[in-house]
């Protein structure tokens, strides 16, 4: 009986090696899976179906390597971890995501992707296709914005030269207003306009670009002060769902109790334009607008007599509330998620006025501004 205990005995590494094995794949088949990552902000890969399509194409290998490292034992351990080693390191950067001064977290924009360009050209046929005013507002990136509190030798893209890149291939289309929110932000230092731990803008950021947007589409700026301010505290956005270091400064949103009739959105309609649920979870500027829906519909009924309809990315969604103040009804757009026909919104809101709210990053990046043609049928 020794005999067969003693060489194991002589190799304690991989008995404890052949033990965490079976553990992890212990781990794996019995544990539930994770849905979503609060910590990373992020939604994880499920176990993939085995199909012969996919074995055959070796999509099943690729997706389920992707679900073992997503759905591993501990995983919020490990992520963690990695993280303070890093720190402890004395790097500022962790899975793209550098920390600078105050404890604000930045995500690099290093160049122009070709997307920036097409994305452009579908704004222009947009404007040839559309018989009415065009207002274009793009945001700047919180890197630019507080570019002296960027860790030294962080490259910093020349976002303003791109911005005039914008407005130079659409000023040849009298009925496209491109607003500066470049402007609208500057004068403003040592004001908190974006947040430490997420790539939007604060609600004081975006109440800047509101005045500037309101003053180019001929509206009266109200002050959104009257209603009731709420602060939710503890919040830590997407930059530090992927930074996710120590050291790091929690922020503070801001919302106000701007009334309205209605939210109407895809699965459900609401009477407030802040969904209180999202205060107790990670994602809580997801709040605003209840998030990011393909078509919503906020009706007001002020009788301001002006409708609008809105393109947006997320920035956008702490940006309504302004906006609520001048019209009575505002149709919601995200691109992303839309799979509607543009045209039929648009003749839907004849009248209405038409603005495009985007921020930099999502310009030249995203893939989804062709859903702005007219499909005819």
């Amino acid at each position: 009986m020794n005999k067969k205990v003693m060489p194991l005995t002589k190799y304690p590494m991989i008995v404890v090696f052949f033990a965490i094995c079976v553990l992890m794949l212990a781990g794996y088949l019995l544990r539930t899976q994770d849905d979503y990552s609060e910590m990373e902000n992020r939604y994880l890969q499920k176990r993939p179906d085995i199909t012969l399509s996919a074995l055959a194409d070796g999509s099943f290998m690729d997706t389920f390597e992707v679900y073992t490292n997503e759905q591993i034992p501990l995983r919020n351990l490990f992520v963690r971890c990695k993280a303070v080693l890093v720190w402890a390191t004395g790097a500022s950067e962790n899975d793209g995501i550098a920390k600078g001064r105050d404890s604000y977290l930045f995500d690099k924009v290093t160049g122009i992707n070709d997307g920036l360009y097409r994305n452009i050209a579908a704004i222009e046929n947009f404007a040839d296709d559309l018989d009415r005013d065009i207002y274009v507002a793009v945001a700047p990136t919180s890197t630019w914005v507080n570019e002296a509190l960027l860790p030294a030798g962080m490259p910093v893209l020349d976002e303003r030269s791109c911005a005039a890149t914008l407005s130079g291939k659409l000023s040849g289309h009298k009925n496209v207003h491109v607003i500066d929110l470049y402007e609208a932000l500057s004068g403003h230092e040592g004001e908190q306009l974006f947040y430490r731990t997420d790539h939007h803008w604060t609600t004081r950021g975006a109440g800047y670009a509101y005045e500037k947007i309101a003053d180019a589409m001929g509206l009266t700026v109200y002050d959104i002060g009257r209603y009731k301010k709420h602060e939710v505290e503890g919040f830590r956005g997407t930059h530090y769902a992927k930074y996710k270091g120590i050291g790091i400064i929690d922020d503070t949103i801001e919302y106000y109790d701007v009334p309205v009739d209605s939210l109407e959105l895809e699965k459900r309609t609401v009477h407030n334009l802040f969904d209180e649920e999202k205060i107790r979870g990670f994602d809580k500027y997801g709040g605003f607008m209840y998030g990011n829906d393909a078509c919503a519909k906020v009706s007001a009924e002020k009788g301001a007599g002006r409708d609008l309809v809105i393109f947006k990315d997320s920035y956008a969604n702490c940006l309504i509330p302004y906006l609520v103040m001048n019209y009575d009804n505002i149709t919601v757009i995200d691109l992303r998620y839309f799979g509607g026909n543009i045209g039929d919104v648009l003749d839907e809101n004849s009248a209405a006025d038409v603005l495009l709210m985007y921020n930099w990053s999502f310009v030249n990046d995203d893939n989804h501004f062709y859903k702005l043609r007219r499909v005819d049928g």
